[in-house]
């Protein structure tokens, strides 16, 4: 058995990332780019594709029967959309760019073959859908146990350790509004707003327009008993240089939505490639 660890039968990330771009270029489907505040999907829609965040940021939601919004997670390049929907016809939650991104569609039924997952792409998936755990785990102790002021640190930090600056480990810009904030942690924007400016008075951060510079970033991982997310930088994109003309060329695919559409992506796409699913 010690031979299945053998060092050359073990993927290094230079060998994963080269599996998963050519079974990425094998399913055939261009990356599609979203301008800033369009639904992509919405809860309900076929779960028809999963999605590789080439670039940007988006955000998944459900609205609650008293119409209230709750974001259930925040993607940023690198990530992986849909695995929640893996084994459901229909999606599970609404899908919204909270700025101008590229997607890498993947449909679901290339995922869910033998022949895609093969050992490289299931070690880059697994990774993916640990890292995921592990944000949602914490969400979820911060929602069910921790007090206002407690959910805020806690959010402040998880942001930091996944949208942090890579040139100082202390700032992290904030994608996302007040209320945004909000519907991510079960918190009124009033209740954000009070809370980030008590513990900025207390200094414990700095706010710097939609930057925010953790100055006590140990204390605050202490107040809470905060266990910092460390996992390693992603395989396809750390490094990357990306190419003008590719990125000119997927501008050009670029699909202009208003928020208020009632279309799906998954529609768009389709038209693309000309796929009858």
């Amino acid at each position: 058995m010690s031979s299945l660890f053998a060092g050359n039968n073990i993927d290094t990330p230079l060998s994963v990332a080269a599996a998963v771009r050519s079974t990425l270029l094998r399913c055939s489907l261009p990356p599609v780019a979203f301008d800033r505040g369009v639904d992509i999907q919405h809860e309900g829609d076929r779960a028809d594709f999963l999605y590789l965040v080439k670039s940007g940021f988006l955000y998944s939601y459900g609205v609650l029967p008293d119409g209230q919004r709750q974001i259930i997670f925040l993607y940023k390049e690198g990530d992986m959309v849909g695995f929640t929907d893996l084994g459901s016809a229909r999606t599970l939650g609404s899908l919204r760019s909270l700025s101008d991104c590229v997607l890498q569609p993947i449909p679901m039924s290339a995922f869910l073959s033998p022949s895609f997952l093969t050992p490289a792409i299931a070690t880059y998936f697994l990774h993916k859908a640990a890292e995921m755990q592990s944000v949602l785990v914490r969400s979820l102790v911060a929602m069910g146990r921790m007090t206002a002021r407690e959910r805020v640190i806690c959010l402040l930090l998880m942001l930091n350790d996944r949208f942090g600056s890579t040139t100082d480990k202390d700032e992290v810009q904030i994608p996302l509004t007040q209320s945004e904030l909000g519907d991510l942690i079960g918190l009124t924007n009033v209740s954000i707003s009070k809370n980030l400016s008590q513990i900025s008075a207390e200094g414990l951060i700095e706010r710097k327009g939609n930057r925010i510079v953790l100055r006590r970033r140990v204390d605050m991982q202490r107040m809470i008993g905060y266990e910092p997310i460390h996992f390693p930088p992603d395989v396809l994109t750390h490094g990357a240089r990306r190419n003008h003309n590719a990125v000119n060329r997927i501008r050009s695919r670029r699909i202009k939505m208003p928020s208020s559409s009632a279309r799906v992506a998954q529609d768009r796409i389709d038209q693309l490639k000309g796929w009858d699913g």
